[in-house]
């Protein structure tokens, strides 16, 4: 058996392990992914920031994560700190559609507190100066942090994904989201009502395999980002 020591020391790292963004210290500083968004076109529509805020909430951020909350007006903001988190985050705003998106991707200074409207960092500054550019910018979305290459990387994959999501009907959105559930196609046309063959059909049209790969491609070139 081994020394109570020698137990606590490893007891100890396995949680900071586990719990990275817990257990760092309080004075230091998390590289966090930021997502501003902005609504657009809101002098003409209805007020859609409780919808996004509501789609948002259904995913898990991260540990350390801030949830979403309105900021000024049409404007949403979060704090991320997961990457297949924050694609998907990127992937429900674009499905919802008429929201412009900024990317920061850098520091939070620490304690971060509960409210993200109160956070400040690097990351928080990016996601701004990425709103702003976005305005004028292919798929209404900008990708902004301190490494700038990794930045463009990240940016053109998302615009990919975004030229293909804005494709997507209601239907391909259902049939896809069964299928990202991982239910087999004759599962799905059985809940919705239809043959397997349309479902391989609604598939193929909503770009599913592809875009499946090209969610999974971001994810690695973000993950890159948080862990340099």
């Amino acid at each position: 058996r081994r020394p109570r020591s020698q137990q606590l020391r490893s007891n100890v790292g396995r949680t900071l392990h586990l719990g990275y963004f817990r257990y760092m210290p309080e004075s230091s500083e998390l590289k966090v992914v930021v997502i501003t968004a902005d609504q657009i076109g809101s002098r003409q529509d209805s007020d859609r920031v409780p919808e996004a805020l509501a789609a948002t909430r259904k995913l898990r951020l991260g540990d350390g994560a801030r949830k979403f909350a309105r900021t000024a007006g049409d404007e949403i903001q979060g704090m991320v700190t997961d990457a297949d988190a924050a694609i998907r985050v990127i992937e429900e705003l674009t499905r919802l559609g008429g929201w412009r998106i900024g990317v920061g991707v850098g520091a939070v200074v620490r304690p971060v507190p509960r409210d993200v409207r109160a956070a400040t960092g690097d990351a928080f500054v990016a996601a701004r100066e990425a709103l702003v550019a976005a305005h004028s910018a292919p798929q209404d979305l900008r990708v902004s942090g301190d490494d700038t290459e990794a930045a463009a990387d990240l940016e053109a994959a998302l615009w990919l994904l975004c030229a293909l999501w804005r494709r997507r009907t209601d239907t391909g959105w259902e049939t896809v989201a069964a299928a990202a559930a991982g239910r087999q196609q004759q599962q799905i046309a059985r809940s919705l009502g239809i043959t397997p063959s349309a479902v391989s059909q609604r598939l193929r049209a909503s770009a599913y395999p592809e875009a499946e790969a090209g969610i999974r491609l971001a994810v690695r070139l973000l993950q890159r980002s948080l862990s340099v």
